[in-house]
């Protein structure tokens, strides 16, 4: 008997989102070799300083730098333990978030997204090393990253997972209590610019979302904490009356529903227009 195999992510890996992590990779691991040799034999700056972004590259004219900075996992000398479980978990993270989006918009797209996410959130931290007079170094794909794993909640908001059998969690929650231990990290190190970069690719990722391809919030803003305030508003839905649900016939509405998929997706249905959808459905059922 053949045992069952347990497999998460997409099935298939699109070839953008295989070169695109082989280049990070190789980037990240011969970028401190090289870096090393250079700057112990030839006493020149290596292709850690040459691609990350610092206040120091900007004024040398490495202009590139907003661009490449988030093909680096490290700017220092060296490969440690701790690089590869990053690069791994970030690679991984790419692969899984990356993939989704890829299918769902295409690949121009996805391009797209992550170049615009890194080179928003690079420049936005080159404003802030100027404006500060900041030393920091950044480095890292977290900004375009993070902002494919926004999208990929707006895809997926509902979606639950499951951990250690017991624990459930649905995608959306996931995503943000991942981001936010990511930005708090950021704040407790002490990493400004990191932080600031970070949180630009999170809010560029969801602009994206939402003004480009009409995604819906998965953290809407108005909730209301009140307990008194949440019953006050179920009594007052109670005696609303829908009257277009009442005026509108099963056909044409079934029309406009279907209208409204096609250009807006399934997710932008409601409670209330997918249970009439169903009781319509099995209506006509019954009559054949």
């Amino acid at each position: 008997m053949q045992a069952s195999s347990f497999f998460v992510g997409p099935h298939h890996t699109p070839k953008t989102i295989k070169w695109l992590i082989i280049f990070t990779i190789v980037a990240t691991l011969i970028s401190p070799i090289a870096t090393y040799f250079l700057e112990h034999y030839v006493h020149i700056p290596g292709p850690s300083a040459w691609f990350s972004l610092s206040l120091f590259g900007i004024k040398q004219g490495w202009l590139w730098q907003p661009l490449t900075y988030f093909f680096l996992q490290t700017a220092g000398v060296g490969i440690s333990i701790s690089l590869l479980i990053s690069l791994f978990f970030h690679m991984f993270l790419l692969w899984f978030a990356g993939s989704e989006v890829l299918f769902r918009f295409g690949a121009k797209n996805f391009i797209l997204l992550y170049f615009s996410a890194g080179l928003f959130s690079g420049c936005l931290a080159t404003c802030a090393l100027f404006l500060f007079s900041s030393q920091a170094v950044l480095f890292g794909s977290g900004p375009p990253i993070y902002a494919l794993l926004i999208v990929w909640a707006m895809l997926y908001p509902e979606l639950e997972l499951f951990f250690f059998f017991f624990i459930r969690l649905k995608a959306k929650w996931l995503v943000g209590i991942y981001l936010l231990i990511a930005l708090l990290i950021n704040l407790s190190n002490g990493a400004f610019i990191s932080f600031l970069a970070d949180l630009a690719g999170i809010l560029w990722g969801f602009a994206a979302g939402r003004l480009i391809w009409k995604l819906p919030n998965p953290y809407p803003l108005n909730l209301e904490f009140s307990k008194k305030a949440a019953q006050k508003r179920k009594h007052n839905e109670d005696k609303i009356i829908d009257i277009s649900v009442i005026q509108e016939k099963d056909d044409a509405f079934m029309e406009r529903m279907l209208d409204k998929v096609a250009k807006e997706g399934e997710s932008s249905l409601t409670q209330r227009e997918r249970e009439r959808m169903k009781k319509i459905s099995e209506k006509k059922s019954r009559q054949f």
